[in-house]
């Protein structure tokens, strides 16, 4: 856990059970969480450290400091950290990059491949994979985290129907129309479920996972979901105009 637009790739020899049109849940039961972004009203923007240098760590901390003229619709974590409480990989906030892409390998989550960035560049927002990213320039925020679930529609051959491990997670997707909505699973599911769920249900054609077990959200007119662990980075969708 704590170690753990729109792309083009060509991917060969998938079975067709792993086309997302064709996925079954396992667990028809599954529901999801969610919240599609408006870009012409809202703005998704990233969060770690106040200015002070130290971190905001939960969402009652963050929603005290920024939301008193309500402008937070959404806020959920925002990604897999390291053992030192920082981003795994790349983090960029107000386009300043605070922590660097990282291609090492490993074990967990975050190393399964392949593993991409999601990224806000003014009112588009967008995944790419690792394997396709060129740079960060322009971009005002950004978080790398893995494995990416989803890919032009097609999920990642890596994640199988008969995983066993079922947790709570988290992700960020981009719909068919070029929407980016954030996910949660309202029960422990594994990989296949979570990515087969938002591609039947939310037409989801690119999605990355964010985490898992420590994950919650917060939906503005809710009660701030309480947490047993810390987060490093946080994302949130505020309203451009808070007033209104």
């Amino acid at each position: 856990m704590k170690s753990r637009l729109l792309l083009s790739i060509a991917i060969a020899s998938f079975p067709l059970c792993a086309l997302a049109s064709d996925c079954t849940l396992s667990d028809p039961a599954l529901t999801v969480q969610s919240y599609k972004v408006n870009p012409s009203q809202e703005r998704i923007v990233m969060y770690w450290k106040k200015t002070d240098g130290t971190a905001w760590g939960s969402l009652q901390n963050l929603l005290a400091d920024i939301n008193t003229d309500g402008r937070v619709k959404m806020v959920m974590n925002g990604g897999i950290y390291a053992k030192s409480y920082v981003p795994l990989g790349l983090y960029i906030e107000q386009g300043k990059r605070l922590a660097s892409l990282n291609r090492a390998s490993g074990g967990g989550n975050f190393f399964i491949r392949p593993g991409g960035v999601f990224y806000v560049k003014g009112q588009q927002a967008g995944i790419v994979s690792l394997d396709k990213f060129k740079t960060s320039r322009g971009m005002d925020y950004a978080v790398q985290s893995g494995p990416l679930m989803i890919e032009n529609g097609i999920i990642n051959r890596r994640l199988l129907p008969s995983a066993s491990s079922r947790k709570i997670r988290n992700a960020v997707g981009i719909t068919a129309q070029g929407q980016a909505v954030f996910m949660l699973s309202d029960r422990e599911t594994n990989f296949y479920d979570f990515a087969c769920y938002a591609r039947i249900k939310l037409n989801v054609r690119n999605m990355l996972y964010l985490d898992g077990t420590i994950s919650r959200m917060y939906q503005k007119g809710n009660g701030v979901p309480w947490q047993y662990h810390p987060f490093v980075t946080m994302i949130a969708v505020e309203s451009r105009h808070p007033d209104q």
